[in-house]
């Protein structure tokens, strides 16, 4: 079975089904189409987007489970932990002196207060706290 969306010449749109492509196409031909307001022949075939379901061919043979929202921060911790410098509780004093120039930039990550973090974010001083999915989870 195929749907077909059309437009008649007085500028009504109607859609046709038929068994298959043969058959809507014998129905053009034959002028056997028609507007089901008006009941002109005068119509054309309107291109419309479609739905396509393809047949599964065969059973998939893994299924990937989709990582949530915890084992993605846990891959950017662990990235941030093997690829980035620990300064430890320096880390305030190391991000100012990065930013002002006085060491060389690097990347780094430590330990801060909330208060630190907020005077850092007030200087201009770009950083992106790491969230403890271990200590919030469950």
């Amino acid at each position: 079975m195929i749907t077909i969306d059309f437009e008649c010449a007085n500028g009504h749109r109607f859609e046709g089904n038929f068994s298959d492509y043969e058959s809507f196409s014998s129905q053009q031909h034959a002028d056997m189409i028609a507007c089901p307001l008006c009941s002109t022949t005068d119509v054309k075939r309107i291109y419309t987007g479609c739905s396509i379901r393809p047949r599964q061919s065969a059973p998939l043979k893994t299924k990937q489970k989709s990582p949530g929202i915890f084992e993605a921060i846990r891959s950017i911790n662990r990235y941030v932990r093997e690829n980035f410098d620990n300064v430890g509780r320096d880390f305030p004093d190391v991000a100012r002196a990065m930013h002002y120039g006085i060491e060389e930039e690097r990347q780094i990550y430590g330990e801060s207060t909330p208060q630190e973090i907020s005077e850092l974010v007030e200087e201009g001083i770009s950083l992106l706290p790491l969230v403890d999915i271990d200590r919030i989870e469950n």
